[in-house]
């Protein structure tokens, strides 16, 4: 997994609509922590926007449903999703330093196609948990994922045989018990449609076990807290990824942003 930009030192120029969107996103969840849109988030059961037109345009869609709701990206192959997901994380211009995305950031994974082990399920959930517990945001966090029966579900091959178990122990109901942090927080995924026709053929661990981190997080996302915004990015080729996101509460708005 990355920790450093994937720019490489390359400059980072425009888009900047997509971060004032992304950064407006973040100040309604920070709202609603602070009373101003109060609506209860959904705790998860104990037994397991936007299009273009054109492959170089990039639109981002966001859309409510109740407390959970989150930001799509849609591009074109070359369109920057990538690029742009490693400014947000990363930025290289004092503008976007100044703006301070990137301190907002709880927990980041890119796939990658060229990449079997960025495509894993189960080493998304540990990269999640891993990268919370080093964060520091969430005092308190770090104890409850070290009990012994939610270390159980981490460990290699059980967090691969119950992904959603896993991430239920793991991610969805520490979140959930910890307080809330004062600024909302968000999980970025890029290129969340890698990896999704490699998924079609598996047999499943479980029933119901979702095979691609798409799945994972598409039947999840209803149950992240209400401070957390989620923030996917994917091909607009990928018809199946749109629209399981915008079954499960991503729905591509009536007015899109411009495309850029």
């Amino acid at each position: 997994m990355a920790q450093t930009s994937l720019l490489k030192g390359k400059r980072f120029y425009c888009r900047e609509w997509v971060f004032h969107k992304i950064q407006h996103c973040l100040q309604e969840k920070t709202n609603n922590l602070s009373g101003v849109i109060s609506t209860p988030s959904k705790q998860p059961p104990l037994a397991p926007g936007g299009s273009t037109s054109n492959p170089g345009t990039l639109t981002a869609g966001s859309a409510k449903s109740g407390s959970s709701w989150g930001v799509l990206l849609v591009g074109g192959p070359g369109s920057g999703k990538t690029a742009l997901c490693t400014e947000l994380l990363w930025p290289t211009s004092a503008q976007g330093t100044h703006r301070g995305l990137h301190q907002q950031s709880l927990a980041f994974h890119f796939c990658r196609a060229d990449d079997s082990d960025t495509l894993c399920v189960g080493g998304f959930i540990r990269g999640l948990v891993a990268q919370i517990c080093r964060s520091g945001l969430l005092p308190g966090y770090e104890e409850k994922v070290r009990d012994p029966a939610v270390q159980n579900t981490l460990q290699p091959g059980e967090c691969e045989r119950n992904p959603t178990e896993a991430f239920k122990r793991c991610v969805l109901l520490p979140l959930l018990s910890v307080k809330p942090p004062q600024q909302a927080l968000f999980l970025l995924v890029d290129s969340i449609d890698e990896g999704s026709q490699l998924g079609e053929g598996e047999q499943r661990s479980s029933p119901g076990s979702p095979r691609t981190i798409a799945e994972l997080l598409a039947s999840h996302h209803e149950f992240l807290p209400p401070w957390l915004l989620l923030i996917c990015s994917a091909r607009r080729q990928n018809k199946a990824i749109t629209k399981l996101f915008t079954a499960s509460g991503f729905p591509v708005p009536a007015g899109a942003n411009p495309e850029c």
